[in-house]
């Protein structure tokens, strides 16, 4: 596997788990999990304070899937030496 096909996995990786992961957090805020909206909407700057927490989750998941798919890239791509030897 070249360069910018690993890159392209990776960049992929990162987009699926930066998705997943704005998923996750929008819904704890509309299931008003331990009550974080309200908490969220009684602070000076409900707004920006609500982004913040869905961008910071979402780069979060998106380091780990991207970190995550990297690993399994590697391991598919030395399994497939192996055999080949």
């Amino acid at each position: 596997m070249n360069e910018r096909e690993l890159f392209r996995q990776v960049a992929l990786n990162f987009a699926m788990g930066a998705a997943l992961g704005a998923v996750f957090v929008t819904s704890l805020l509309v299931l008003n999990v331990q009550n974080i909206a309200d908490v969220i909407l009684r602070s000076a700057s409900p707004a920006i304070t609500m982004v913040i927490l869905v961008i910071g989750g979402s780069v979060y998941f998106a380091f780990g899937a991207a970190i995550t798919g990297f690993q399994f890239v590697f391991m598919e791509e030395n399994r497939s030496r192996d055999d080949r030897r």
